[in-house]
């Protein structure tokens, strides 16, 4: 029994210094105050920064999106053939040099 309780807790080395990592980055904590939290405590900071990084990557994905969009509509409006058909050359102005 005992050793099925303690399976529920159990997190490998590597993801408990990623996640204290990022504790202590994003929310500007001490590695001695992640320490010190209740594992409760650390449970759900764990779970809303795990929340915060996924809002933040799907804004970041769909800024990304649209701005490849937008730069699309702009790049099929910019064809080089169809802006030189509409290209004018400008005219030179008359100039006449005074005669000393």
């Amino acid at each position: 029994m005992e050793s099925k309780v303690f399976s529920l807790f159990r997190i490998s080395l590597e993801n408990f210094f990623k996640t204290k990592f990022y504790l202590g980055i994003h929310l500007r904590l001490q590695p001695s105050e992640i320490d010190n939290l209740d594992y409760y405590e650390y449970y759900y900071y764990v779970q809303n920064l795990k929340e915060h990084l996924d809002k933040k990557n799907k804004a970041e994905k769909d800024q990304q999106e649209g701005a490849e969009e937008k730069m699309g509509k702009y790049k099929k409006g910019m064809n080089p053939s169809s802006m030189a058909k509409n290209f004018k050359a400008p005219k030179m102005p008359n100039i006449s040099m005074p005669k000393i």
